[in-house]
């Protein structure tokens, strides 16, 4: 039952996502030239190169919740599915325009800049780990005051109950 309540989180996790996305970036119209410095930075940044490293972070971490036995083939369709749907050469167009949206195209540019300066790369090869370890003192917290949380969710759930099941 866990496994089943999980994989329907993380797929509505990953629907919810794409569904967003795609909210985000068919409102608006960009020029090609906006749309390409808007891809320019995110190459810049490095994000392409990392992007099959984070699917793979992604699906361990989720897999991570699966029962053993299931785990491989649940790895197994998650990098398939993935591959098709979640990869740079899928989303760059849709990233694109996220970024078009946020950033005129000089601010684009200014960032490409940076990005590929020394201090830009740097930031750049940093962020993947930095952004781990802000996961994991996430995950720190949440596990040194566990108890705290159950409760503070059993009291929350306990006044939405309806009368008759109290």
């Amino acid at each position: 039952m866990k496994f089943n309540l999980t994989l329907i989180a993380l797929t509505s996790a990953l629907l919810f996502s794409v569904a967003s996305v795609n909210a985000q970036t068919t409102s608006t119209t960009f020029t090609a030239s906006h749309l390409k410095s808007a891809e320019l930075f995110l190459i810049a940044t490095g994000i392409n190169t990392q992007f099959t490293g984070i699917v793979e972070t992604m699906i361990g971490t989720s897999s991570a919740q699966i029962p053993e036995a299931q785990r491989s083939t649940f790895i197994n369709v998650m990098k398939q599915f993935m591959g098709k749907y979640y990869s740079w050469d899928v989303l760059k167009d849709d990233l694109a325009k996220i970024y078009s949206a946020e950033f005129t195209e000089d601010e684009l540019d200014q960032l490409t800049t940076f990005y590929n300066s020394p201090l830009g790369k740097k930031v750049s090869s940093k962020t993947p780990l930095l952004l781990q370890k802000g996961v994991a003192l996430g995950q720190q917290i949440i596990a040194n005051h566990r108890p705290e949380l159950e409760q503070m969710m059993q009291d929350a759930f306990k006044k939405t109950e309806s009368p008759a099941k109290q």
